[in-house]
């Protein structure tokens, strides 16, 4: 329960994050910004309970609307009839059979598996503490990819089909993904 906890509350960071940008109504800005401190705060908590660093990063990352719903569909079961649901999760990404994506050090190479693997051209490590939010590392099927240095506590991971310098991933680049992996 307590993992779960922590990745649906570093979720939902990420989501109301991620939606600020879409949201032009300033009073529905602000109550979403006000549910945003308290998912914040869930989140530390949660971060405690588990002996983890309370506060890894001075930034949380903001995550697009795809990437949020990529995340949250293993837990969804229905929508109710009438439901246009118009997002779509992109391919699931896991660690390779036998490895944990709960205690990653930077540097390691970490083996990833998805069925769409055979598009990506880099792993794409997104997290607040980056500036541009994410850092790319070349990703090859057989021999996976090194987490980059610099990184710490929960970062989200994607396989894209490029590697931008300015550090920006957007949908259109991700392959698979995300994933939620803790780096110490």
């Amino acid at each position: 329960m307590v993992g779960t906890a922590a990745v649906l509350e570093n979720v939902g960071v990420s989501a109301y994050l991620g939606a600020a940008a879409l949201v032009s109504d300033g009073s529905i800005l602000t109550t979403a910004g006000s549910i945003l401190t308290v998912e914040a705060r869930h989140q530390t908590f949660v971060r405690t309970a588990t002996r983890g660093v309370a506060v890894p990063q001075a930034f949380d990352t903001p995550l697009s609307p795809k990437q949020v719903f990529s995340l949250a569909a293993p837990f969804i079961t229905s929508c109710p009839e009438g439901s246009n649901l118009i997002l779509t999760a992109f391919p699931t990404l896991a660690m390779a059979a036998g490895a944990s994506a709960t205690a990653v050090a930077a540097g390691a190479t970490v083996q990833l598996q998805s069925d769409a693997a055979a598009g990506a051209t880099h792993c794409a490590f997104t997290t607040g503490g980056v500036p541009g939010g994410t850092l790319f590392s070349p990703f090859d099927q057989a021999a996976g990819c090194v987490v980059p240095q610099g990184l710490a506590g929960v970062v989200y991971v994607n396989l894209a089909n490029a590697g931008p310098l300015n550090g920006k991933l957007t949908d259109d680049l991700i392959v698979a993904g995300p994933m939620v992996m803790q780096v110490s």
